[in-house]
């Protein structure tokens, strides 16, 4: 299948350039500069560092050979291409009238989000044209953020034998320009055709590449599938599939990982290890939130973060899953209360009790199938809160 691509980046503009001009004009009568994305030097301190101290008195411990790193002189290696897909399916399209896009979606830590409609207007010559925008992070206030992207626009053929159409620019978005596309990106009448309607639908695809973010962190991922040089030591070993990890970073986190590479057990000296009674991904997840990527405990991964969290007694993980079910309205409270009860989570309990209003709402969880798995003691807390309700 052949493309009939269209590389312009002269015919891409914004979806509204007025409120682009209009914004210009009023930095323009503030005095106000575009603010500039580099930096030439380190930022100033607005407080002033304490004095060096002076040693009293040398000591030889033997750092006599040590070398000093020149963190001047020190060159960030090149920041790593991140890429991603939108997919806008647009239903009905033959009558077409409105705006339709994508929910957002992140790609090199920004959100990204794909839209259709049509225009006639004096830019297209008063034709009628199906036109494509993509809007980067249009909701922050900020104008400290930059991000260069290639963005190329794709009208999904109806099936392979037929020519894909394609068009792409390349943008430096930012707070004044995050939203950038082709107002003519292609003729009404040669979109709205058998080549690319199917059942009355057609398919709009962006494929972003993200080169360089300025004002925003990139959060880093590991792939704990592959040895690394230099920072992996040791594999787990889960149903014959290998993760590779760092003994002195888990064992921080873990005082059974800490006895497990340290002590005078068994697996001490071992190059891998095999674990029992975990599941892969479950352990994989584990080890997202404990890495530097610090992966957030969700609605999804809570219950069995909680579980590998106890058993390998990582209070990192512990606290991250009780201050998450503490601000989480989509668990019901019997389930936050048993998991209290199991993991002996007083702040969630707190929580949970605190939240209590009404006798209706204890009468509730009462009536609860999993009531009946709920300790005495959280029973007794449960009765005292009806006292202090009616008292």
């Amino acid at each position: 299948m052949t493309d009939r691509n269209h590389d312009n980046d002269s015919a891409a503009e914004p979806e509204n350039p007025e409120e682009m001009d209009q914004f210009d004009q009023k930095l323009e009568a503030l005095s106000i500069g575009w603010p500039c994305d580099t930096r030439t030097s380190p930022p100033n301190r607005l407080f002033a560092s304490p004095p060096k101290q002076t040693a009293s008195r040398e000591i030889d411990n033997g750092a006599a050979d040590v070398s000093t790193f020149d963190i001047q002189a020190y060159t960030q290696p090149r920041t790593t291409k991140t890429e991603g897909m939108l997919r806008l399916e647009i239903p009905n399209f033959p009558s077409l009238k409105s705006k339709i896009s994508t929910p957002f979606q992140y790609i090199g830590s920004l959100p990204w989000r794909l839209a259709a409609k049509t225009e006639k207007s004096k830019r297209t010559s008063e034709v009628k044209f199906f036109s494509v925008y993509i809007d980067c992070n249009p909701d922050s206030e900020s104008t400290l953020w930059s991000c260069d992207a290639v963005v190329e626009f794709r009208i999904v053929p109806r099936n392979r034998s037929i020519p894909a159409f394609s068009r792409q620019f390349t943008n430096k978005f930012n707070f004044n320009s995050n939203n950038w596309g082709f107002p003519s990106f292609m003729a009404w009448d040669e979109v709205n055709n058998s080549n690319f309607v199917r059942n009355n639908s057609v398919t709009v695809t962006a494929r972003v590449v993200v080169q360089k973010t300025m004002g925003v962190r990139q959060t880093q991922k590991y792939d704990f599938g592959q040895m690394q040089t230099n920072i992996s030591d040791i594999s787990f070993v889960i149903n014959k599939q290998k993760l590779f990890v760092n003994k002195a970073y888990l064992a921080l986190y873990s005082p059974v990982f800490h006895a497990m590479f340290f002590s005078n057990f068994q697996e001490r000296d071992k190059t891998q290890i095999e674990l029992e009674d975990v599941v892969l991904e479950e352990f994989r997840e584990l080890l997202n939130v404990i890495y530097p990527c610090h992966k957030p405990v969700t609605v999804d991964n809570v219950e069995y973060l909680l579980e590998l969290g106890d058993k390998y007694e990582i209070q990192y993980v512990m606290d991250e899953c009780e201050r998450f079910l503490m601000g989480s309205e989509d668990i019901v409270p019997i389930t936050k209360l048993l998991w209290a009860d199991q993991y002996l989570l007083a702040k969630l309990q707190d929580s949970c009790l605190r939240n209590i209003k009404s006798v209706a709402e204890v009468r509730a969880i009462k009536e609860t199938e999993e009531f009946k798995n709920i300790s005495d003691t959280t029973k007794a807390a449960l009765l005292n809160k009806v006292l202090k309700i009616v008292d």
